[in-house]
């Protein structure tokens, strides 16, 4: 683990992932969306060409999220590794829950951003995207302290 470094990466959206991503988080409204996000590293940030949603199985799937342990299983075995994790806010603004951030000791080094999408204010009207890196800070002690920075989010 290395400690942060204060350098804030854009995260590069495929088009057609940020399709994906709105067209999952409308297809499961008014219950949250979840799924992981494939791509690599690239110049300057984090690129991601394609999202794969997985089905939701929290036993209150309005206010939380629990991907398929099947479907989550598949995704971590899969080339290229995920690396980044994406869910729906379908009720409350794009921003991290203390939920969330309780959750991230549960994902593996390999996921490095985490996006969380809202529906749009009116009907019809694009989602809401915020975008973050997962950081690990090591404290002298080995306890690792995970903490989201918000990155901004491209279309490319």
């Amino acid at each position: 683990m290395t400690a942060f470094q204060g350098n804030i990466q854009p995260i590069k959206l495929n088009t057609s992932v940020q399709q994906a991503l709105g067209k999952h988080l409308l297809s499961c409204y008014p219950h949250e969306a979840c799924g992981v996000l494939l791509g690599t590293a690239a110049a300057g940030g984090m690129r991601i060409d394609r999202y794969l949603p997985l089905r939701n199985v929290a036993p209150d799937p309005l206010h939380t999220f629990v991907p398929d342990p099947k479907e989550w299983i598949r995704a971590l075995y899969l080339e290229p590794a995920p690396v980044g994790l994406f869910h729906s806010h379908p009720h409350t603004a794009p921003w991290p829950s203390s939920a969330d951030i309780q959750g991230l000791p549960s994902l593996g080094p390999e996921f490095q951003i985490y996006l969380i999408g809202s529906p749009g204010p009116k009907s019809g009207e694009p989602m809401c995207l915020h975008g973050f890196q997962i950081l690990r800070q090591q404290k002298p002690s080995g306890q690792l302290i995970y903490k989201l920075l918000q990155s901004p989010v491209m279309l490319c």
